[in-house]
């Protein structure tokens, strides 16, 4: 039914507009970044940690007395990178709404499986997008469908090393060891900024025909 199909479509929308706030966040935060504010105050962080001859984070007196005379240590540079990891993540789930399995209901929502999905997709990235700018979001899409299966929504066992070992009779703690198989995924932010906003028009157009189609308009 076309309204079904509308009822996903819709669903697929709001992730996009979701994105969109995501992408202005995250424009946001580098702008902040470029301040030079998160660094700063970082570097102030450590000092004040080697002055009072600590490697542990500062809490209670000690971390009143250093943002009294420095500002809030909020956010600091790691702040800023755990900001862009959990934007990148959020980002890129959001996106993969479009790709993943999901139910419907019937009279409402098509079930979004690739033989829903693959159809559509084809033509709203034709109708956005021709030559490279095609390819090049093409690779975005298996990026991130990559990067949410193996990392972002999933940690899957081939993106990580893991080692066992053992525990002596007067040790504490679990011994083990865990780590990225490779590099964190970089994506083409300006890329991406710069393409989003066609692919939504893209979108927007394919639902207005539905829509004329279903007499809604």
């Amino acid at each position: 039914m076309v309204k079904e199909s509308l009822g996903r479509l819709y669903l697929w929308r709001i992730a996009l507009d979701r994105i969109t706030d995501l992408l202005a966040l995250r424009q946001r935060v580098n702008r902040f970044c470029s301040t030079g504010r998160p660094l700063r105050i970082t570097e102030l962080y450590d000092d004040e940690r080697r002055r009072l001859k600590t490697g542990l984070r500062l809490e209670g007196e000690a971390l009143d007395n250093f943002e009294r005379g420095n500002g809030s240590l909020f956010p600091d540079i790691h702040d800023i990178q755990l900001f862009d990891e959990l934007i990148t993540e959020e980002i890129i789930i959001k996106f993969c709404t479009i790709f993943n399995d999901g139910y419907g209901k019937v009279g409402s929502i098509s079930a979004n499986k690739k033989t829903f999905w693959k159809p559509i997709l084809d033509v709203i990235i034709s109708e956005a997008f021709s030559g490279d700018v095609k390819d090049k979001f093409v690779g975005f899409v298996e990026a991130a469908k990559a990067y949410r299966n193996k990392r972002g929504a999933h940690f899957d066992q081939d993106s990580f090393k893991v080692a066992h070992g053992d525990k002596k009779p007067d040790e504490d703690g679990i011994v083990y060891s865990v780590g990225w198989s490779s590099a964190l995924v970089e994506f083409d932010w300006d890329f991406i900024s710069d393409t989003m906003p066609v692919f939504c028009k893209s979108l927007n157009s394919y639902i207005e025909s539905l829509q004329k189609k279903a007499g809604m308009i």
